[in-house]
């Protein structure tokens, strides 16, 4: 058994779009920080990550929560002055940052570090039926995959539903049920999750990709993650 990739990726019917380096904020346009600043725009598609609690180690990650502050500090002037989006200048200095962070985040979570407790068929299963339980109610799942230590999810929140809170109730519902089947207590997920809004097609079409092969470049066998993706690509592809 082999990965599907997709050749052909349609987009989402009624894509909505987004052009961060706008000095004029999209409409409805909101954002919220914490370690970094996350966008929000009704109707949009978001390529977001989050991982297991052991997935990286200590000192990377108070190398990152280092470098978040200092981007943090430097966006919140800007932002100030435009309605909370920074300027072109510093747009694509953060843009830059966040690809090379993201390169090396996923360089470090395919190393398999940590307990890798997705691996584990049942454990896996937990996560793919939490992120497909509220299909077409709370969001459009569009591609996905679940990794031995982390999960990407290509999606499109639904009517008012945060894509925070979705990913929250992923996190709790499938830390509860796990913590429980190995009789202990405690976190599982990393609190924070890394998310971006999906500005065009071309960046659609790379995320999607970017999930797809996420596993084959990992060199996984289907049966130690898995992925999965919407009706609309799926049928675009040939695939039941």
């Amino acid at each position: 058994m082999t990965w599907n990739i997709p050749s052909v990726i349609p987009l989402p019917e009624n894509f909505t779009g987004f052009d961060p380096s706008s000095a004029i904020p999209p409409e409805n346009f909101t954002s919220y920080e914490r370690h970094l600043p996350h966008w929000r725009i009704p109707g949009a598609c978001y390529f977001t990550t989050f991982r297991l609690r052991d997935s990286i180690p200590k000192a990377v990650l108070e190398k990152m929560r280092r470098e978040d502050l200092e981007w943090k500090q430097r966006l919140a002037k800007p932002s100030a002055q435009q309605g909370g989006m920074p300027s072109p200048v510093e747009f694509q200095a953060w843009q830059e940052f966040k690809r090379a962070r993201l390169r090396k985040l996923e360089l470090l979570l395919d190393e398999g570090r940590g307990e890798c407790l997705l691996r584990v068929p049942a454990y896996r299963e937990t996560v793919e039926k939490a992120l497909r339980h509220f299909e077409g109610d709370r969001h459009e799942m569009l591609a996905w995959t679940v990794m031995p230590n982390h999960v990407h999810a290509l999606l499109r929140p639904l009517h008012e539903h945060l894509l925070e809170d979705l990913c929250g109730s992923w996190k709790w519902f499938t830390a509860s049920k796990i913590q429980a089947a190995l009789q202990r207590a405690g976190p599982l997920w990393q609190e924070e999750n890394f998310d971006r809004i999906i500005r065009d097609a071309a960046h659609y079409e790379k995320a999607v990709r970017y999930i797809a092969n996420n596993p084959v470049k990992a060199n996984l066998p289907p049966g130690q993650a898995s992925a999965g993706f919407c009706q609309s690509i799926r049928a675009a592809n040939g695939w039941p």
